[in-house]
């Protein structure tokens, strides 16, 4: 566990937000700092936001995107407006999901 909460690995003291993410290396090597602390920022919106970006660089090659879409989209259960873009985004990415993860999001996908 690191001791710092995932704002302060991406601006200080490391400064990751300014390594480019077009770089595998780079989006390794901060999702490898992320990981570290990931107990601590559980239920942190934020940091699910920074991980479901890293991971829509590489989502074809592992599962963690929708892991972090996952966790997204529960945790913004009461920000209408961050779920409503996560709720077009799964409807119009809807069959790049896989079964399982469809079949969890829709149960909790209220039409409000």
């Amino acid at each position: 566990m690191m001791p710092y909460d995932y704002k302060y690995l991406v601006n200080y003291p490391n400064d990751l937000k300014n390594l480019s993410l077009l770089n595998s290396t780079n989006r390794d090597f901060i999702k490898e700092g992320l990981n570290k602390n990931l107990s601590r920022n559980m239920l942190n919106i934020n940091y699910w936001n920074y991980n479901l970006i890293i991971d829509s660089y590489s989502k074809e090659q592992n599962k963690d995107f929708e892991k972090s879409f996952i966790n997204l989209f529960f945790l913004t259960k009461n920000n209408q407006l961050k779920n409503l873009d996560l709720k077009k985004y799964f409807i119009s990415n809807f069959s790049r999901f896989s079964i399982d993860n469809r079949q969890k999001i829709l149960k909790n996908y209220n039409l409000e």
